[in-house]
């Protein structure tokens, strides 16, 4: 009986440091470091087609999310779909406003990304990877990227 009581204390007390560290959300060790791709879109969407190697975190949760994956010194790039949707853009006011320090965006997205041929993820069937839209004119934000300088830095940090 006394073991069987001793065996219960341990078992709860493991039980209990195991549970406080989900409260606290991801270890710093789990945290994504280096360069981290991170896709907008809905679920949905990011199963259907994303860049190869990124990882979502929707639109809506970026805010509470992003802290608990994503450690505060990675290089981070912000995408949604196309050169049209503006999440992206607002997902990096949202990090920054956190105290990420190295926040970028790639606007042309999942569909410019698959136009141009480079490694996807899904099976791309939404319609709107098919459109084609020119990139904004004009001079573009140091923190935003081209498809091809963003290409680069993941073949530098070996994502692709």
């Amino acid at each position: 009986m006394r073991f069987m009581r001793s065996f219960i204390f341990v078992f709860i007390g493991a039980l209990l440091i195991g549970l406080s560290s989900c409260w606290n959300g991801s270890k710093v060790a789990d945290k994504k470091k280096g360069l981290v791709i991170v896709n907008v879109l809905d679920k949905e969407y990011f199963d259907d087609s994303h860049i190869k190697g990124s990882i979502n975190i929707p639109f809506v949760q970026v805010k509470q999310d992003t802290p608990n994956i994503v450690d505060k010194d990675a290089e981070v790039v912000m995408y949604c779909s196309n050169y049209m949707c503006s999440a992206s853009g607002t997902a990096r006011k949202q990090l920054l406003d956190l105290g990420y320090k190295k926040v970028y965006v790639y606007e042309g997205g999942t569909a410019e990304w698959l136009q141009k041929g480079y490694p996807i993820t899904g099976l791309s069937k939404k319609e709107y990877l098919k459109m084609k839209l020119p990139k904004p004119e004009g001079k573009q934000e140091d923190y935003v990227l081209s498809a091809e300088k963003l290409k680069k830095k993941m073949e530098e940090n070996e994502i692709i």
